[in-house]
């Protein structure tokens, strides 16, 4: 019974992506990939932010007389804005990248602004719970003051 069903796990990124195209299944991929993918596949789309944020290294022998020299210049090319120009050019302009058009490419930064509808439900609870406090606040000083009259008595 249990292997008439198919797996939700897939054997690599590109047989997920093909599942996606083909069924009706989400797939997780590391963000780098995918936003590479849907570049590039205008039928697919990046939904949500970032599960985790990890940055990516470079490994050197310990002690190496490279370590400090590529750490400065990676992070120079990072301060200069050469490495986002970099990636644009090879996720967006070469192979393949950019096929879709602005209007198509749909991912996590470019959602929608929210409107009243979306986040009405929270103002309406937002006012009945601030209904309740005054109403408990009329309440609690009523009683106090009744409280204090009968004790001055």
């Amino acid at each position: 019974m249990q292997s008439a069903r198919p797996s939700v796990f897939t054997e690599s990124n590109s047989k997920g992506v093909e599942r996606v195209k083909k069924e009706n299944y989400a797939f997780l991929m590391e963000s780098t990939s995918i936003e590479y993918i849907v570049e590039r596949e205008c039928e697919l789309t990046q939904i949500g932010g970032l599960l985790d944020n990890k940055g990516y290294g470079v490994a050197t022998p310990s002690g190496s007389p490279y370590r400090t020299p590529l750490s400065s210049a990676i992070l120079k090319l990072q301060e200069s804005g050469t490495l986002h120009v970099l990636k644009e050019r090879w996720w967006k302009q070469k192979l393949g990248g950019g096929k879709c058009s602005k209007d198509e490419t749909n991912t996590a930064g470019s959602a929608s602004a929210l409107s009243l509808a979306n986040v009405g439900g929270v103002f309406v609870v937002l006012g009945a719970g601030l209904i309740t406090a005054c109403f408990v606040a009329i309440i609690e000083f009523i009683w106090k003051s009744r409280k204090v009259d009968s004790e001055e008595r």
